[in-house]
């Protein structure tokens, strides 16, 4: 079982009715026919800003409308569905590691809210086919591309790893090769002219000594053994991190599988074609 990853990303489910799409939003919506003002409605109300990003939001976005639209949901069902995909997809990319397992406990307990009547706790807006319904549409469409959207929406992590030693002076930074070639050529090669000099005035250089800090230090034992220690801790780390990343998406594409093939039936219960046929014997 992998570890949950605490991040600052982390929401929690709570009713979220009307929360992105007011009654005259979905009025807006609903009245028009043309994908294209649909779009330019969507972006206005969600202040969205043109980029590739929004685009393939405003695509889930709309595959989301047009399946409420389908399946003839009322206005505060479609809000409801709509502010269920938008808050599963931020938790989605509130990080750049793998929470697959996380993001789909938050939607199943996002759609428990809204089909359940207990108030104030939840309310029951969908009944069992329609849970089931949404389930599956979210499971083919934004499950199903889970990594594409991750792929689309978080940055990429890099490591910078430094290590400073005590009473040793630290390395110097690196210096661009442009800027070293134009000290090096000094000012005649900006235009200037340099005046000849006599044999007589032209001195032999002294050699200026080198500076400990100039001076290449070859690294001591110990240096050798903290590097190698360190460089065979990272890649235990990163195996380990590889294989809880396996391991979830192996657990969550099985359970993904067992949802797409429906519920088993239950053992033990009779059918009522057997149980009236017990009664006429």
């Amino acid at each position: 079982m992998s570890p949950v990853l605490n991040t600052p990303g982390n929401k929690k489910p709570k009713m979220c009715v009307w929360a992105d799409l007011s009654v005259h939003d979905m009025d807006q919506i609903m009245e028009e026919e043309s994908t294209n003002r649909k779009k330019q409605l969507l972006k206005t109300t969600l202040k969205l800003e043109e980029s590739p990003r929004s685009e393939i939001l405003l695509d889930l976005f709309l595959h989301t409308l047009r399946f409420a639209k389908t399946h003839k949901y009322k206005k505060d069902q479609t809000s409801a569905l709509f502010s269920i995909v938008k808050q599963t997809h931020e938790v989605c990319t509130s990080t750049p590691f793998g929470n697959m397992q996380e993001c789909f406990q938050f939607f199943r307990e996002m759609m428990l809210l809204h089909s359940v009547h207990r108030p104030p706790w939840s309310v029951e807006l969908f009944n069992a086919q329609q849970l089931e319904e949404i389930t599956a549409h979210v499971i083919n469409t934004f499950f199903r591309h889970y990594k594409l959207y991750k792929y689309a929406f978080t940055p990429k992590v890099r490591l910078d790893l430094s290590i400073n030693y005590e009473g040793r002076a630290p390395s110097p930074e690196p210096i661009d090769i442009d800027d070293e070639t134009e000290t090096d050529r000094g000012p005649s090669s900006a235009g200037a002219v340099s005046e000849p000099q006599s044999p007589r005035s032209v001195k032999p250089e002294s050699p200026i000594p080198k500076t400990p800090e100039a001076t290449k230090e070859e690294p001591t034992e110990l240096e050798i053994v903290v590097r190698k220690a360190v460089s065979e801790q990272l890649k235990q780390m990163q195996k380990n991190v590889e294989k809880q990343l396996e391991d979830t998406d192996k657990l969550i594409s099985e359970k993904i599988l067992n949802l797409e093939q429906g519920p088993a039936s239950p053992k033990g219960k009779k059918s009522p074609k057997g149980s009236a046929k017990g009664k006429k014997k």
